[in-house]
């Protein structure tokens, strides 16, 4: 099996994009897979053919819909000689980037996950017809371009991912919480902590921890705290005071010296952070 990372940057200001593709011969294959930093809801128009994603395969017709998170390794055989598709894509960021957290449960279908997850959606589903005449509608507005179309285009694509939710709803494939599916999730987060086992005494910044899996910083943070049950930040500055413990029994260090190793800015810093975390405070030398 062969991959690759698509090389689609989207614009920052709205990072959306939607398009039609007719897939050839020439675009089929079942070794070759790719993956991306964006999300993905692909609907079939014309043709058929069978979608490979995580090791299990999704044979489609049209109307079907497959939808795909960051970083998700994916490709396709066709079961004739094209197969046209309407492809959406689009940053977290364009739904949650800068509103309330609640803004993230959009994502829900995209983040919280099990191992028996079903990425296709059969155009028997009673909301595939709705949603691929939503993207439709979508695909007009961002060819005309017409005033206000960007407003049109997210408030759509908001109610695409409500009947995503709703789709998902109460199904146990749609979420991280039997312990085989959580050691996944964080055998997937294993690049981040290696990253923050390697860096926890400098400077470590959310977006080089999310670049090291593959994931848009946002969309890393929620699917961090989901995984482990804390937040990034939390977890960082854990491992940091385990360490400045470590340091504190078996050293003759002061306590500036372990803050300062440590990656805490200050002294004070340190002092609070600690109490909070251990409920003492630090007391330094052997």
């Amino acid at each position: 099996m062969k991959g690759y990372e698509d090389n689609l940057v989207l614009d920052r200001a709205f990072p959306f994009q939607i398009n039609e593709v007719l897939l050839s011969a020439k675009d089929s294959s079942d070794d070759l897979f790719h993956w991306h930093s964006y999300f993905e809801i692909t609907c079939v128009l014309e043709g058929s053919g069978c979608y490979y994603v995580n090791g299990r395969a999704f044979e489609v017709r049209p109307g079907d819909l497959v939808i795909f998170n960051s970083a998700e390794l994916h490709g396709w055989q066709l079961l004739h000689r094209e197969m046209k598709v309407l492809a959406m894509v689009f940053a977290p960021e364009l739904v949650a980037g800068y509103g309330p957290m609640s803004d993230m449960e959009y994502l829900d279908p995209f983040i919280k996950r099990g191992s028996n997850f079903i990425n296709r959606i059969g155009s028997e589903d009673r909301y595939a017809a709705e949603i691929a005449a939503s993207m439709s509608e979508i695909h007009s507005e961002w060819q005309e371009r017409a005033d206000g179309y960007r407003l049109l285009i997210k408030s759509d694509v908001l109610r695409i991912l409500t009947m995503l939710v709703r789709h998902y709803h109460n199904d146990s494939r749609a979420a991280i919480a039997q312990p085989s599916d959580r050691n996944k999730a964080l055998a997937r987060l294993r690049p981040a902590f290696e990253y923050i086992d390697e860096g926890y005494c400098g400077r470590l910044t959310l977006k080089a921890a999310a670049d090291a899996v593959f994931m848009s910083p946002n969309y890393f943070s929620h699917y961090f705290h989901i995984a482990t049950g804390i937040s990034f930040s939390d977890y960082v500055t854990m491992r940091r005071i385990r360490r400045a413990q470590r340091l504190l029994e078996t050293t003759s260090k002061s306590i500036y010296e372990v803050a300062i190793e440590c990656g805490f800015p200050n002294s004070s810093n340190f002092y609070r952070l600690y109490r909070k975390y251990t409920g003492e405070r630090p007391r330094g030398g052997r």
